[in-house]
């Protein structure tokens, strides 16, 4: 049993990183939009800030998952559930 917990531990904390990343991203992204003047490069940023969006709602599908398995005492998907609740830069 053990092993299988140590597993899913790492998973969630790979999810927390990707979610990190992803509310870093969008920062950079909507800050990027700002100062943008190519149209080219806007549509770009913009469809990129979209896929960081699904991605997050995908993350987020996973994690209620998981919380289903192991339960709200379990301190990794509390966490995990915290950073996905955080706002994401949307345009």
């Amino acid at each position: 049993m053990d092993k299988y917990e140590n597993e899913s531990d790492t998973l969630v904390g790979g999810l927390c990183r990707e979610i990190i990343y992803i509310n870093s991203r969008s920062l950079s992204i909507r800050n990027s939009l700002v100062n943008c003047q190519s149209k080219l490069l806007s549509n770009r940023l913009k469809k990129e800030l979209s896929e960081l969006h699904g991605r997050r709602n995908v993350i987020n599908n996973v994690s209620q998952k998981i919380n289903l398995t192991y339960g709200k005492d379990n301190l990794s998907v509390e966490f995990l559930k915290e950073i996905i609740g955080r706002n994401l830069a949307i345009i």
